[in-house]
């Protein structure tokens, strides 16, 4: 696992929240409305534009934030988060695909099931939802698989630090650096490269187990870190 220290931090980009009025998409609003233009989307604009206020009342007003539908906050953007959750992911990627030009899109989804015990992985026939994704989408879209064991109610606390790191799969490495910046944006956030894009059902499949471990032991917005050992001196 290999630590990404961007030098050239994404800036001024477009940022489309496919799917964004969800606690995951204000998340990312909230997290990169300082630095980007963020374009909340939703199957109904009206909808992508109340959660573009909603997160400007947030940001006291401050930011370039607003909202339209998946389709067009797609067109216009640099960057695209999948906000979706997995059950969803078919459905609107496909439906959306002609929006697609040669972005790059962060896939956090998570393909898992709760028996009301446990959440447990469902891995999908793909190999991940990352791989899923890529099928359904133009070759030309770089996709970069990462922010799953995030959690989404302490990403919308702007203030907050999040002690921990963040995943990243991909083949792209321009892609990966790109994310990883964006990675760097949120405070104390440290995003490690995991793999290539095939490796992604290993970083996705941390997310129902941490959840578990959350539920089980009474965890407040639970992450991951990975400590390394220093020899003494």
């Amino acid at each position: 696992m290999q630590l990404l220290d961007s030098a050239k931090r994404p800036f001024a980009m477009k940022i489309a929240l496919v799917g964004g009025t969800g606690d995951m998409g204000i998340g990312f609003a909230v997290r990169w409305a300082a630095n980007h233009e963020i374009i909340m989307g939703s199957r109904k604009a009206d909808r992508a534009i109340e959660s573009a206020a909603t997160v400007l009342q947030m940001l006291d007003q401050k930011g370039n934030v607003w909202g339209t539908d998946n389709g067009n906050a797609i067109c216009g953007a640099d960057v695209v988060a999948l906000c979706v959750p997995y059950d969803y992911l078919s459905s609107v990627t496909g439906d959306l695909v002609g929006s697609y030009a040669s972005q790059v899109v962060v896939c956090p989804i998570v393909p898992m099931s709760y028996n009301g015990k446990l959440f447990e992985y469902r891995l999908p026939a793909e190999g991940s939802a990352a791989l899923q994704a890529k099928s359904l989408l133009p070759q030309r879209v770089r996709i970069v698989s990462a922010f799953h064991t995030i959690c989404a109610a302490a990403l919308q606390d702007k203030e907050k630090e999040l002690r921990g790191d963040a995943f990243l799969c991909g083949d792209d490495p321009q892609a990966l650096e790109l994310v990883a910046g964006l990675a760097q944006e949120i405070k104390s956030l440290r995003p490690l490269k995991a793999g290539p894009l095939a490796a992604s059902s290993l970083v996705e499949s941390l997310t129902p187990m941490l959840l578990n471990v959350a539920r089980k032991n009474k965890i407040k917005d639970a992450g991951i870190s990975i400590v390394s050992e220093r020899a003494e001196l």
